[in-house]
């Protein structure tokens, strides 16, 4: 059973994991405003960031209310999450002021799918919470997913095909 004080921690952990997912969406937004030719692909792969942000707060809850079920797992770096949000609003500037190409933000949205902080949700508590696993398997299912759909994309830009 996680101890109150672990349980407040981790409560903030999770809400830095939400905003760094709603910052994730708020980036591929801005990408959609930019890249016209790619707005679709961006506004969707935005909108599931924004369930995985849903997801997170969801998973929050579900810790609060049944701690009793879940052990603390590998902890999670505060500071390391600060890193991760300064870097996604840096890349967000430059999107916005024209100092990234297409191809480029491509690439960089494959590495931020496939960062520690997409990577790590299932090992934050252990738990046999069905509901939790879950959404869990939702998040990783779909950043997977991303990631793939990111290096077909870099793959048919460099061919010239988009």
């Amino acid at each position: 059973m996680i101890t109150p004080f672990a349980l407040q921690n981790l409560a903030e952990i999770m809400k830095m994991m939400k905003e760094t997912e709603l910052l994730i969406a708020t980036l591929y937004e801005t990408c959609a405003d930019i890249w016209e030719e790619d707005r679709k692909f961006w506004m969707d792969t935005a909108a599931e960031e924004n369930k995985h942000a849903s997801n997170i707060e969801k998973m929050a809850h579900i810790i609060a209310s049944r701690p009793e079920h879940f052990v603390l797992g590998r902890p999670f770096n505060m500071k390391a999450l600060k890193t991760i949000q300064a870097g996604l609003e840096k890349e967000m500037a430059r999107v916005q002021n024209g100092r990234i190409t297409r191809e480029q933000m491509l690439y960089l949205a494959r590495d931020v799918e496939t960062s520690l902080i997409e990577k790590s949700y299932s090992e934050i508590v252990k738990t046999k919470d069905l509901e939790y696993l879950s959404l869990v398997k939702d998040i990783v299912t779909e950043t997977v997913k991303h990631k793939k759909n990111l290096e077909e994309r870099i793959a048919q830009v460099k061919a010239g095909i988009l």
